[in-house]
């Protein structure tokens, strides 16, 4: 578990380690950024196949067996701009004489991937491992296996393909043969590329002292960077919350002088007695043999004048009773007494003065 955290850890660094740089550069850092040329021997020709990092064919050209020779390669490569010790050499054999098999293994064994493959490949098939070259490509099958594709050309094949292309076998890389469907051709290679291993080392350790050295001095620059932005938006911040404080202090002062007035006016309604309280007070005043049909409230010359109409059996006393009330002053008479056929009882009308008593006043306050 610990050796699969590593890995996936190891190889979650790589990838974001080389995005960091231009796709060439990357190429470049892991040894990948070479082209590989596959000939290939047909019956009366020679096929020429340029193939991209990728093994993606990007250019060929078929040639006569005549006008096969190494000066006529020479310049097919010169024609895309590479240089015959630019690119490997490989070659293709018919598909025939290559096998192909599958095999699952479990996600465990992707530290011994090599091993395995090669001792399944030993007890599973009728081959000598001294008579064959093999490869295999492995992919994620699921959470927890690996789907391994593997291939296997005998050795007298290769020779023999080798010869006919009249070639020095030190200098072939891989042999392919033809690709299943829009997938990449199948590669067996032939010796492992220590020395690509090591210029890959040597350039990683080379690109991981200058990546060092570059953050380093980013994180610097970076460092500087927000500490500037951070004053600026803190001078940004500082300005504009002065401008929110005078605003806030403005409609505090505001709304302080309209609750003055507002406690003016409560105040001032406290101490003036309303229509309830003239209604209330005279009810209470009059005897039981009265009533009011009319009860107006009016303010005239800053005072307020109470005007009362309606009937009494003794309509002459009532001046005498409403002006002894405490709400109540300068009462008087505003028209002559009559009497009323229909009710039986002496019409009125007075007015008087209507104010809250002192006493009720301080109070209230």
């Amino acid at each position: 578990m610990l050796s699969e955290l590593l890995t996936g850890f190891g190889q979650f660094w790589l990838r974001e380690f080389l995005a960091l740089f231009p796709p060439r550069v990357a190429q470049w850092l892991i040894g990948r950024g070479g082209a590989s040329l596959v000939l290939g021997a047909e019956a009366d020709t020679v096929v020429l196949r340029l193939l991209d990092d990728g093994g993606a064919e990007s250019a060929s050209r078929r040639l006569a067996r005549g006008e096969y020779t190494p000066a006529a390669v020479a310049q097919f490569l010169r024609e895309h701009k590479l240089e015959r010790s630019a690119v490997k050499l490989g070659i293709r054999l018919p598909r025939a004489q290559v096998f192909c098999r599958s095999l699952t293994l479990p996600r465990e064994a992707s530290g011994s991937l090599d091993r395995i493959v090669e001792q399944d490949l030993v007890a599973k098939t009728p081959f000598r491992r001294d008579e064959i070259y093999c490869g295999y490509a492995a992919a994620r099958a699921g959470t927890d296996k690996l789907a391994v594709r593997q291939w296997v050309a005998r050795r007298d094949a290769v020779e023999a393909a080798v010869a006919a292309l009249a070639l020095d076998p030190e200098g072939i890389a891989f042999v392919d043969t033809d690709p299943e469907s829009d997938a990449a051709p199948p590669r067996i290679p032939l010796r492992p590329d220590r020395a690509g291993e090591r210029r890959w080392a040597t350039r990683a350790a080379a690109a991981l002292a200058a990546s060092a050295l570059l953050l380093a001095l980013v994180a610097a620059g970076l460092t500087y960077w927000r500490q500037a932005a951070v004053l600026d938006e803190l001078d940004g911040q500082v300005a504009g919350a002065r401008t929110k404080a005078q605003q806030v202090r403005a409609a505090i002062d505001k709304l302080e002088q309209k609750q003055a007035v507002l406690l003016r006016l409560r105040t001032r309604k406290a101490e003036e007695p309303g229509l309830l309280d003239a209604w209330e007070e005279a009810t209470r005043v009059l005897p039981s043999h009265s009533w009011l049909t009319e009860l107006r409230l009016a303010e005239s010359s800053g005072e307020r004048q109470i005007s009362m109409t309606g009937f009494s059996a003794a309509a002459a006393s009532l001046v005498g009773l409403i002006d002894q009330s405490p709400y109540f002053t300068d009462t008087a008479l505003t028209a002559p007494i009559a009497l009323d056929p229909v009710e039986g009882r002496e019409r009125f009308a007075l007015h008087a003065k209507f104010k809250r008593p002192e006493p009720i006043r301080r109070a209230s306050r």
